[in-house]
C-alpha cells in the first residue's frame, strides 16, 4: 500500500510538473534529434544528447509548475549543446585520433619505418635550414605551430598577403627537395 502511494506520488509529481517526460520523449525525440543532427554530430553523439535532454529533465526537482513544456525542452537542449561544445573543446576534440588496426598496428613502427621518420625529419630541418630566416620562422609558424596567417602577419608585422608568399617560397622548396613537386 505504502509503495502504491510512493509510485501515485511520483507520478503526481510528474504531472504537477506539468509534463509527462514518456509523452514529450515520443512528440520530440525525433525534433531533438534532428536538432542535434544539424548542428554537425555523429549519430552515436545525437542519440546521446537527446538522452542527456530527457535526463536533465527526469532529474529536476518537482518543484514549480512549467508552463511550456515544449520551451523548457527546447532551452535544455540548447543548455546541453551548449556543454557538449564546451566539453569539446576542453578535453581536446581536435586532437584525439580514433585506434585504427591499419594505421596504428605494430608493424608501422619497425625498425625500417622509425629510420625513415628520422631521416625524414632531418631531411625537413636541413631544408628548413637553407631557407631564408624570414621564409623560415614564418613556415614554422604556420605549419609547424599551427598558428593562423592574420595572427603570424601580425606577430611578425608583415601583410598577410607576404606571409602567402613566405608560405609557397617554403613549400615549394621543400617539395623539390623531398621528390613531390610537379
Amino acid at each position: 500500500m505504502k509503495n502504491e502511494q510512493n509510485n501515485t506520488s511520483k507520478n503526481t509529481q510528474v504531472e504537477d510538473n506539468g509534463f509527462h517526460l514518456e509523452e514529450l520523449a515520443r512528440q520530440y525525440g525525433v525534433v531533438l534529434s534532428r536538432y542535434f543532427g544539424r548542428r554537425g554530430c555523429d549519430q552515436a553523439d545525437v542519440d546521446d544528447l537527446v538522452q542527456n535532454v530527457f535526463t536533465r529533465l527526469a532529474g529536476r526537482r518537482a518543484t514549480t509548475h512549467i508552463e511550456n513544456p515544449e520551451a523548457y525542452l527546447m532551452t535544455t537542449a540548447s543548455s546541453v549543446w551548449k556543454d557538449y561544445l564546451r566539453k569539446r573543446i576542453t578535453h581536446g576534440y581536435k586532437d584525439h585520433v580514433e585506434y585504427d588496426d591499419e594505421q596504428h598496428s605494430p608493424e608501422c613502427f619497425g625498425p625500417d619505418r622509425v629510420l625513415e621518420g628520422r631521416e625524414a625529419v632531418k631531411r625537413l630541418a636541413a631544408a628548413l635550414m637553407e631557407l631564408p630566416p624570414r621564409t623560415r620562422q614564418v613556415y614554422v609558424l604556420c605549419r609547424v605551430d599551427g598558428m593562423k596567417r592574420k595572427d603570424v602577419a601580425r606577430r611578425i608585422g608583415i601583410s598577410v598577403s607576404a606571409i602567402e608568399k613566405h608560405l609557397m617560397k617554403a613549400t615549394t622548396h621543400i617539395s623539390v627537395l623531398f621528390g613531390d613537386y610537379r
